[in-house]
């Protein structure tokens, strides 16, 4: 009888271990599988390239974000556009731009052609864009 009860109690001692064993292998993978997923509905900042033919001010430093666009010559005021800013020419044929102190596109600093500057601009309150 004893070696019938030990039987059924290492047998009933092992389904245990084994059903314990499932559990905690699916739970790992459940939590695995959740961190996954998690990790890929979390959203990357959008990466916003400036068109060709337009000047992009960037919402910080770097090409992260969607810019603001300008893409018509002559003078555009800004506003709340404060701290160091990736600026963006991506005007065509050599067009140009400048940073204006003042609104309506007076006191401008000097022309920048195409390409792409860190700029602060929290004294800046216009932009000129130019042919």
């Amino acid at each position: 009888m004893r070696d019938q009860i030990k039987s059924v109690s290492t047998g009933t001692l092992r389904r245990g271990m084994i059903a314990a064993f499932g559990a905690t292998a699916t739970l790992t993978l459940a939590l695995t599988a959740g961190t996954a997923s998690a990790g890929a509905t979390v959203a990357a900042p959008q990466r916003a390239a400036c068109p060709s033919g337009h000047v992009c001010i960037y919402p910080d430093a770097t090409s992260n974000g969607t810019p603001q666009t300008y893409f018509r010559y002559g003078s555009h005021n800004l506003s709340n556009v404060f701290g160091t800013r990736l600026v963006v020419n991506n005007q065509t044929g050599g067009a140009g731009l400048r940073l204006c102190t003042a609104y309506g596109g007076q006191n401008c600093g000097p022309r920048k052609g195409p390409g792409s500057y860190l700029e602060n601009l929290s004294p800046i309150n216009s932009i000129l864009l130019e042919p």
